[in-house]
């Protein structure tokens, strides 16, 4: 049963280098006293987003006004450009963005270390997976998308449409061409050197300042909800580890595991971590086939006793909150195992994504705590 390997891009391996920098250099630090990852993680979404508009607001005013000292060309002039003076109009641009997204991605990778550092998570090196919490974090700051990898015959991509995948691979891409460079470019075709070119400093910084903003909120409003489900899944595996269990609710824990994968149409870096967790408690795991089957996974529960049954289910279910909402995918399943899980799993399942979702670290382990079988019973 081979796996993919998955080598990290330039821009990857100096965020990675970047965050263990900062763990270095943290260490000389003094600790604080202990404040609430809610209350922490609010004000880092706050000064992220402010910090971020600035960021954004003053090297676009500063490619306005630089720009006018530039030969002008507008719609009217087109087609007898100036290739000189295109030229030195787009290093300018260039250089201009790449100062804006390496302070952006600087400050990124500073609040996202804060926020895991909150949360008492460590910056650990983890070699045995492809994805660990540096790689992580400094993938959703240079908004990487996850790698379109396959683990141990587990497809995430089974259930997703290929032409609806490629579109929107193509749109992630594009995002930062359309949304940065080519509104400078449009703004200064447009307006040139026209009485209304004093509108683009008014039009350009506040518009590239707040979607920066935004962009800075919504990567740690993601990184929030992975941070605090990295921390459950340790949880899982610890309680899993914590006594001898039989191997076959091992394996039927690791196929919920498996279709949460595909349900969620990504490899989440902590369905990674679980799914590696599990596979090492396993002893005959070049063995297994089929784990992302719906069908092979129903009839893992059959081996089971009553109480074993639970885990499975209810790792799955903590699974579909991973990412802070249930899918129809995720609900038709829990409509298949209504007779292996108890009523109230749904409601709790909601909860906790809700909880995710605000970034409620300790209330998430205790609704997490409430869909676990209670130890003792397996």
């Amino acid at each position: 049963m081979s796996t993919e390997r998955y080598k990290p891009g330039i821009l990857e391996q100096w965020g990675r280098r970047v965050l263990i920098s900062l763990r270095t250099t943290a260490k000389k630090e003094e600790t604080k006293g202990e404040t609430r990852f809610s209350d922490v993680s609010k004000r880092l979404l706050f000064w992220g987003s402010f910090w971020s508009f600035w960021i954004g607001f003053f090297p676009s005013v500063l490619f306005v006004y630089l720009s006018v000292f530039l030969p002008s060309f507008s719609w009217e002039t087109f087609p007898k450009i100036s290739y000189e003076g295109l030229f030195w109009f787009l290093t300018l641009l260039t250089i201009v963005t790449v100062i804006e997204f390496y302070l952006l991605f600087r400050l990124g990778f500073y609040l996202s270390y804060q926020m895991a550092k909150a949360a008492d998570m460590e910056l650990a090196d983890e070699p045995e997976l492809i994805t660990p919490i540096p790689g992580m974090m400094a993938r959703l700051v240079l908004e990487i998308p996850d790698p379109r990898i396959r683990l141990y015959g587990i497809d995430p991509y089974k259930h997703l449409n290929e032409r609806a995948l490629f579109f929107r691979t193509v749109l992630y891409k594009s995002k930062v061409f359309l949304s940065n460079v080519f509104a400078k470019l449009m703004l200064k075709v447009i307006l040139g050197r026209t009485s209304l070119r004093f509108l683009i400093e008014y039009i350009s910084g506040p518009i590239t300042g707040i979607w920066d903003a935004v962009t800075t909120y919504i990567i740690l409003f993601e990184l929030r909800k992975r941070i605090i489900t990295r921390k459950l899944a340790d949880s899982i595996l610890l309680q899993i580890k914590s006594k001898t269990r039989n191997p076959k609710l091992i394996e039927s824990v690791l196929r919920s595991v498996a279709l949460s994968i595909v349900y969620t149409k990504t490899f989440h870096p902590n369905f990674e971590y679980l799914l590696f967790g599990l596979l090492g408690l396993l002893p005959n795991r070049e063995n297994l086939g089929n784990l992302d089957d719906w069908e092979h996974f129903v009839l893992s529960l059959q081996g089971l006793s009553k109480e074993e049954k639970k885990w499975p289910v209810s790792v799955f279910a903590i699974c579909a909150s991973f990412d802070g909402k249930l899918n129809a995918e995720e609900l038709n399943a829990f409509v298949g195992l209504s007779e292996h899980s108890p009523n109230w799993i749904f409601e709790q399942v909601r909860f906790l994504s809700a909880t995710i979702q605000k970034g409620k670290l300790s209330e998430s382990f205790l609704s997490m705590e409430k869909i676990l079988p209670k130890e003792g019973k397996t």
